[in-house]
């Protein structure tokens, strides 16, 4: 699996006193009144986001971390450094996630608070048949519009239309279950146990491919250390706080980041257990390379989730998951 205007508004006042003015000849204060606005026009944050793909592809060019920090955030920081610790020592046999530069919808939260976020749904990249939901912040005022977060839009899956008045994207918060069949936040913990001990503490949640993908990698861990060792694989939210726009059925766009952790260790005295793949790699820090389990290892993995979360008088309360990025592997620790 690889994967809505602005207006400029300036505020101005003049006063002139006169030495021999009094407190009764001075105008009456009127409090000023701003348009209810997106944060910015489409066609701007059009321009920005070709900035902004321009940049990390300067980073990619150098597997430079430090460069993505110029214009991402978040997890896409995050993620994006992980791949470029595989790249570095795979070279050519590794590819890092692809991106789209090309927005074919976009929506704008509100300009009235801050931190400011947009959600374009994208053309598919080149070499995929799978558009992407990406994410993009502003924190304050000062700073520069981010790149937060790409997913892949998962088969067959509907990303459902948000609710885009005059004052932009309605966002949410993420404690608030308000409308809801849980609040963002719930939904993304619930997620996690449902991954992490088949318990989804009480919503309903489709069948989907990302988790498909994830119990098929826990059984195959098992399988793999069977007779000489046990392996596990825990779930759970990580500290960013999801994004969520409303929806116009009612519901919401959930974006929230999940963390995995796979343990591996010996249990069998005389038998050895040798980890190959990505963790080898990484752990080896050699392409090709491989490591022999010393204690436990424990390797971490981050992954985004995009759920679409239905209204709480909606007759099928079932949770959608619509959109998922890889989960990439960020360290490797033996012992």
């Amino acid at each position: 699996m690889r994967k809505y205007g602005a207006l400029a508004l300036t505020l101005g006042a003049a006063l002139a006193l006169s030495a021999c003015g009094t407190a009764e000849e001075l105008p009456k204060p009127v409090a000023a009144t701003l348009e209810a606005r997106p944060a910015i026009s489409t066609e701007r944050l059009g321009s920005v986001q070709e900035v902004i793909f321009d940049s990390v592809q300067n980073a990619d060019a150098k597997l430079d971390a430090k460069m993505l920090e110029e214009r991402t955030t978040g997890p896409f920081t995050q993620m994006r450094g992980a791949e470029y610790k595989l790249k570095k020592i795979l070279a050519d046999s590794f590819g890092l996630e692809r991106l789209s530069t090309v927005a074919q919808q976009t929506a704008v939260s509100p300009a009235d608070s801050y931190p400011h976020t947009a959600l374009s749904i994208m053309e598919a990249p080149q070499g995929s048949n799978l558009q992407t939901i990406d994410v993009f912040q502003q924190a304050t005022a000062r700073d520069n519009w981010m790149l937060w977060g790409v997913m892949d839009i998962l088969p067959g899956a509907t990303v459902p239309a948000l609710t885009v008045k005059d004052e932009g994207a309605s966002l949410l918060a993420s404690t608030s279950a308000d409308g809801l069949v849980a609040s963002p936040e719930d939904v993304l913990a619930a997620y996690s146990s449902l991954n992490d001990k088949d318990d989804a503490q009480g919503l309903t949640f489709a069948e989907d491919r990302l988790r498909q993908t994830l119990s098929a990698g826990k059984e195959s861990n098992k399988t793999a250390v069977e007779g000489a060792g046990e392996a596990t694989m825990s779930f759970k939210s990580a500290s960013e706080p999801t994004i969520s726009f409303g929806t116009e059925d009612g519901g919401a766009l959930v974006v929230g980041q999940m963390n995995l952790n796979t343990q591996i260790k010996g249990t069998t005295e005389g038998e050895k257990i040798k980890l190959q793949s990505t963790i080898g790699t990484l752990g080896s820090g050699k392409a090709g390379g491989e490591i022999e389990v010393s204690g436990t290892m424990v390797a971490d993995y981050t992954v985004l989730v995009a759920f679409h979360v239905p209204a709480a008088d909606s007759k099928d309360k079932t949770i959608q998951v619509v959109g998922a990025s890889d989960p990439v592997l960020l360290s490797v620790s033996n012992g």
